[in-house]
Parts: C-alpha cells; sequence; structure tokens
C-alpha cells in the first residue's frame, strides 16, 4: 500500500484483501446461506474517524454485499476479536446464522494517532522504553458448526471450546493514579474456563497474548498466572507475537487464532489446547479456548 494512502482506505484494503482469502469467500455474497460478519475494530483514538467501523460496513456491503449477509461491529480494540468468537458461537448455537466470520482489521499508520501516542507515552522509542511498536494488519476466521463444514467441502482446522469474558476496573488509563491493577478481570475471564477443562480434564498447553511491551499488560499478567496456573501445563510459557509484527490491535484475536492453528498443525506447538486472550484500553478481557487436532502424533506415527 502507498505510505500515503488515507487511514480509512488503508484498512478497508487490509479487510478486503483477508475477507477474498476465506476459503468460503462467496458465502459473503451469493450461496444463500446466512452469514454474520463481525467487523472488529479499534476503541475511539486521536486520528480515527468516530464511525469508522460503520465505514468499513458499508464498505463490506458493497463489495459482497446480499440478503443473506448480515454485519455487527465491535469497537472494542485488542480484546474485539475474542468477543467475537463468543458473539459468533452464541448465534451458531442459537441457529441465528449458518456461517459466521470474525474480522478484525487496525492500523495506527496516520499523523494524529502517532503524535498523541508519543505525546502520552505510548510509543516506544529510545527514551520511552513503555511503549509500544504500532503495526498494521488484518485477519478473519470462518466459524459453523462441524457437519456444514463437512457439506460444504471445507477442512475443519480446529474447535472453538470456550470464551470467556470479564471487565477489569482498573484500565491503563487509571492505572497508578489511586490504585494498581492487579489483574482481577483477566484472571476472572480465565477462571470462567474452568469448567471447560474441568470437564474435558485437560489443561492449556499454549497461550497467545497481545502482550507489546507495555508494563501496565506484563504486571497485569504476572498478578493474574499467581491465581490461573493451575488451568495450564505451563503457566509462565505464552507467546506475544507484538514482539515480531507489532501491535496489530483489533486484529489480535483472528491472527492469533491463525497463529495457534499453524503451531498445532506443523507441529512445533506444546500442545493441542490453546488459550488467545487481549485486554482492551476500555476495561475488557476476554479469553478463548481453541482445540486443534494433535497433528503432533499423527508426525509420529
Amino acid at each position: 500500500m502507498r505510505p500515503d494512502m488515507l487511514l480509512t482506505e488503508r484498512m478497508k484494503e487490509l479487510l478486503f484483501s483477508t475477507l477474498l482469502q476465506l476459503p468460503q469467500a462467496a458465502a459473503l455474497s451469493a450461496n444463500g446461506m446466512r452469514t454474520l460478519l463481525i467487523i472488529c475494530a479499534p476503541e475511539p483514538r486521536p486520528g480515527l474517524p468516530d464511525d469508522v467501523a460503520e465505514m468499513l460496513g458499508r464498505a463490506v456491503m458493497g463489495r459482497f454485499g446480499s440478503a443473506s449477509l448480515r454485519v455487527q461491529y465491535l469497537a472494542h480494540g485488542h480484546a474485539a476479536g475474542m468477543l467475537a468468537f463468543g458473539v459468533a458461537a452464541k448465534a451458531i448455537d442459537e441457529d441465528m446464522t449458518d456461517l459466521a466470520v470474525v474480522a478484525g482489521v487496525d492500523s495506527y499508520h496516520e499523523y494524529q494517532t502517532l503524535e498523541w501516542m508519543d505525546e502520552t507515552g505510548q510509543l516506544k522509542s529510545e527514551v520511552n522504553r513503555d511503549g509500544f511498536f504500532p503495526g498494521e494488519a488484518a485477519g478473519a476466521c470462518l466459524l459453523a458448526r462441524r457437519n456444514l463444514i463437512s457439506e460444504l467441502g471445507l477442512e475443519f482446522l480446529g474447535r472453538l471450546t470456550a470464551v470467556s469474558t470479564a471487565l477489569e476496573r482498573i484500565t491503563i488509563k487509571r492505572h497508578g493514579e489511586e490504585e494498581v491493577c492487579v489483574g482481577e478481570g483477566l484472571s476472572s475471564a480465565f477462571l470462567g474456563l474452568s469448567p471447560a477443562i474441568d470437564r474435558d480434564r485437560r489443561k492449556i498447553t499454549d497461550t497467545y497474548c497481545d502482550l507489546n511491551g507495555q508494563r501496565y499488560r506484563s504486571e497485569e499478567l504476572v498478578y493474574t498466572i499467581l491465581r490461573v496456573q493451575h488451568l495450564s501445563d505451563e503457566a509462565t510459557h505464552y507467546l506475544h507475537p507484538a514482539d515480531c509484527w507489532g501491535d496489530v490491535g483489533a486484529a489480535s484475536g483472528p491472527l492469533f487464532a491463525a497463529l495457534a492453528h499453524a503451531a498445532s498443525s506443523k507441529g512445533y506447538s506444546h500442545g493441542s489446547r490453546a488459550a488467545l486472550w487481549a485486554g482492551s484500553e476500555g476495561g475488557q478481557r476476554a479469553v478463548t479456548l481453541l482445540d486443534f487436532p494433535d497433528n503432533r502424533l499423527r508426525k509420529a506415527a
């Protein structure tokens, strides 16, 4: 993309290029199946149009629109994708849709945004070690019932086992003013996975998260691990992709899911049960539990 492209155009191009890679991209427009598209967008910030999610939705409808396509928006930044997985699963379980697409897109490629980040100490630099590297990306995941996946001739990649959400009272904006965040919200979200873990008697083997270099997020995780380490085989082992591709904000959820699948399918994950978690500046905390076929056993055979 051109460096001078407007932010909304950049986000639209990122989103379109991702949706067109879906194995059932035609489901967005012409095959008659009820499809729910959840667009995960950034939280409000300088340089970002207030109605960016709606603008993206209109663009998608103009490109793929059909009577069977319904668009919903979740402008909750980092946590939006995890929240959207829960919304999508509920809509499928309640027979409100046949297919659900969770698509996240974000970009910090805007002068006003970068200036605001620098002024508020969020932009990592030689003089600010507590900031993060901004990125831009889009990702999308297609969800459906197992039998429909087979009927469509698609490959089953993994199962969405559980989604748990909570609200953190001490957000990053309030942290240090009067109180300190000790991970109560994130802990509650993780503990919400306990029924699924206890039922299957299988612990979390791999964790993917949105740590990006900000001390607030790291400290929140440390407090959380102390409360929820019994849910994981290796509680102190976690991957934070922001150290490789930068902070991708609202695209985090779908991209973490894609990364977890790649790790499992290629056999370099620790196991076949992954937890994805992220937290938004507004306080939303969400954790998604995914199960994958254990390809390591197949490779060993």
